[in-house]
């Protein structure tokens, strides 16, 4: 009967225990990533277990290692292959009897059974015809014979506790150290663990093999001892003088494995990473030392050191020809960098390896990312459409050839524009629109067609600008002629009050901004400043008594027209603000940049002021002499004025009409519309005076 399977589907208990109730004979096959294991049955019965190649050792050494012989009296085993030639030799010696040699025969081939229980992962296979040569002829003449039963309850107590020592002792490759001395109370096993670890120099592989005790039981005692804190495990530095002392003495192989430790605790460290990526080089283990380069890099970028990171992704990529990866790391280094030559250049080599890999779409990708550094590079575009159709796609490398071919054409290079368009035909040799342009760039018609072409540009360009002159000294003539018309009609309305005034400086602004941009709104924008400052000096004269229509209404009396400008100036308050306190908000608004609500508050001011001067025209001229308005007058005709320069103050955006205007007004009428702000200033001016002037006053 022969099986196979995988031991992370199927248990080594049940195979044993398959084998057993068959009573087969053979040989079971244990593979992994060390190498085959070999367990002998005879009948169902264990008879012996071969160690992986390179990891055999016999019973004769065992005992060595035990103690219970010497080296020279284990030489008739290793000089004589012959069966039962050590157990005669040790029996005609005293030093052991055949007992006692098959229970530690049976011991070592137990261990080894109990060794291949522990794997985690790898497959067996059942064999009916095996490799003799593989097991020991000493172990062969104890004639052992074990039940899979006296072994399995022993296997299973060994992987639940071998977890356990996992978690503390993750790899036997482990340097450990005695942190302190052993004592008499020590039992013999943790003596001799402490005596072998106090130097921190060996691997516990190395240790447990020095002593003479069974792997299991080592691992035993080293946990006991971890939990106490009696031993640890070497730290990074110790690691590093580890790998320095075994690199002095020629152990390459063990100082590669010293500095991997000490970087498995400190990966940050810039000795042990330079340390070990050298001693692999030296050791030709290139694929090795790359991966080692790519971690350090990634340790020199985390530090923010992107040049020395660079380095090391190039030389990973000298070790490791057909990894990729250091490629793509020091492109995307590279075109961080903006350095475009030496991009180009890994970008060349990195299009080469995904090729040999059959990574098509991503070699499509490499070239593109460099051309959004140097959008127009020919080099990297003709790249491109070598991958394109070294990828069998034809059709993009034949339209990036016709993109170059026309570059070329627009700067007149007609010899680099027919090669070009060749390339272009033999992706595509049937694109009929290639073979024309191929045809006129050859025979000299496109040159002469282009010719023609810029004869007929520069005719035309001289013609759009004769006749945009032209355009534009009609629109001037235009604006001219309105503007001397609009000059008319203003001069007719001049004298007629500030209305008149601000009208014609509003008619003034709104031909000024139809024509902007001309010489005759340059021209318009000095008249419109004069037209502001001939209405300041309007408004001068209505602060004091302003004009009247005359009406054709009938008058009334002055009681009436009291009360019609009291509802203007003192409004009931559920009706409104006073005009004074109206006028000031709209002001403030308009002094804060808040044209919006300036202009709002504005329209109600206009329907007040409407609302007054209609009262005052209806007065007539006697009544408003008489004495009863005039205190109301006093009050009324500054606020009048107030109100038209605010309505002109936010009409008025020409800086050189605004600046007329506010000069104006700082000239004329502050002190006319603002009389507090003048007895203010007049107060302040007597309180700056001398003592003596204050007591004459």
């Amino acid at each position: 009967m022969a099986f196979a399977g995988d031991l992370r589907k199927l248990p080594l208990a049940d195979v044993f225990q398959s084998i057993h109730q068959n009573s087969l004979t053979g040989a079971l096959a244990i593979r992994d990533a060390h190498g085959e294991r070999l367990v002998a049955f005879r009948e169902g019965f264990v008879v012996g277990c071969a160690a992986p190649a390179g990891e055999e050792h016999g019973i004769a050494d065992e005992l060595v290692r035990r103690r219970k012989i010497e080296a020279k009296d284990a030489r008739p085993s290793r000089f004589f292959r012959r069966k039962g030639s050590l157990l005669k030799s040790l029996q005609r010696r005293n030093l052991m009897d055949v007992a006692e040699f098959a229970g530690m025969t049976r011991t070592l081939v137990l261990e080894r059974v109990y060794d291949c229980f522990l794997l985690e992962e790898g497959s067996f296979e059942f064999v009916e015809s095996y490799d003799q040569g593989r097991f020991d002829e000493d172990e062969a003449s104890a004639e052992l014979k074990v039940a899979p039963a006296e072994i399995l309850m022993e296997a299973m107590r060994r992987i639940d506790e071998f977890k356990r020592i996992k978690r503390a002792v993750p790899s036997f490759r482990e340097v450990y150290v005695a942190a302190r001395a052993p004592s008499e109370d020590d039992p013999p096993i943790v003596r001799d663990l402490l005596l072998q670890t106090a130097a921190g120099t060996k691997p516990l592989h190395e240790v447990f093999h020095s002593i003479p005790h069974t792997k299991f039981a080592c691992c035993e005692a080293l946990l006991g001892l971890v939990n106490e804190g009696d031993v640890r495990v070497a730290t990074a530095p110790e690691y590093l003088d580890l790998g320095k002392a075994a690199e002095a003495a020629g152990q390459h192989d063990a100082a590669a494995s010293y500095y991997s430790r000490g970087l498995a605790y400190e990966r940050g460290n810039r000795e042990l990473n330079q340390r070990r990526i050298a001693i692999l080089e030296r050791l030709r283990r290139n694929q090795e030392a790359a991966d080692e380069r790519k971690l350090y890099a990634g340790i020199l970028l985390e530090h923010g050191d992107k040049k020395a990171a660079a380095e090391q992704y190039a030389r990973a990529a000298e070790l490791a020809p057909s990894d990729p990866l250091p490629l793509e790391r020091l492109l995307d280094l590279l075109v961080e960098a903006k350095d475009l030559r030496e991009a180009t250049h890994t970008a060349d080599r990195l299009v080469r390896v995904y090729m040999q890999l059959g990574l098509s779409d991503k070699a499509k990708g490499v070239y593109p990312r460099l051309l959004v550094l140097s959008p127009r590079d020919r080099g990297l575009r003709e790249k491109l459409a070598d991958v394109h159709q070294r990828l069998h796609e034809p059709a993009t490398a034949a339209t990036i050839w016709k993109e170059l071919a026309q570059e070329e054409l627009d700067k007149g290079d007609v010899h680099d524009a027919a090669l070009l368009l060749r390339r272009a035909l033999e992706a595509q040799p049937d694109d009929i629109k290639v073979q024309a342009l191929l045809k006129d760039v050859e025979t000299g018609e496109h040159a002469e067609r282009r010719r023609r072409y810029r004869r007929y540009a520069v005719t035309a360009t001289a013609s759009l600008v004769v006749g945009l002159g032209l355009a534009r000294l009609a629109h001037e003539a235009v604006a001219v002629a309105q503007l001397r018309g609009l000059e008319r009609d203003l001069l007719r309305t001049i004298d007629r009050g500030s209305d008149a005034a601000l009208g014609a400086l509003l008619a003034r602004e709104d031909h000024r901004r139809a024509w902007q941009g001309t010489w005759a709104g340059d021209w318009d924008e000095e008249a419109t400043a004069e037209l502001a400052r001939l209405f300041v000096r309007e408004l001068e004269q209505e602060a004091v008594r302003p004009r009247y229509e005359p009406l054709t209404v009938p008058r009334e009396p002055v009681a009436k027209v009291l009360e019609d400008l009291r509802r203007v100036l003192d409004p009931d308050p559920d009706e409104g603000l006073r005009l004074e306190a109206a006028v000031e908000s709209a002001e403030a608004a308009l002094a804060r940049a808040d044209r919006e609500t300036a202009w709002r508050e504005l329209e109600p001011l206009n329907e007040r002021v409407r609302a007054a001067r209609l009262a005052l025209a209806r007065a007539g001229v006697e009544g408003r002499a008489q004495r009863s308005l005039e205190e109301d007058q006093r009050r009324l005709y500054p606020l009048l004025a107030r109100i038209q320069l605010l309505r002109a103050r936010l009409y008025l955006d020409a800086p050189r009409s605004v600046q007329a205007l506010e000069d104006e007004v700082a000239a004329r009428l502050d002190g006319r519309l603002h009389p507090g702000r003048q007895g203010a200033a007049q107060a302040a001016a007597t309180t700056t005076s001398s003592p003596q002037a204050a007591e004459r006053r």
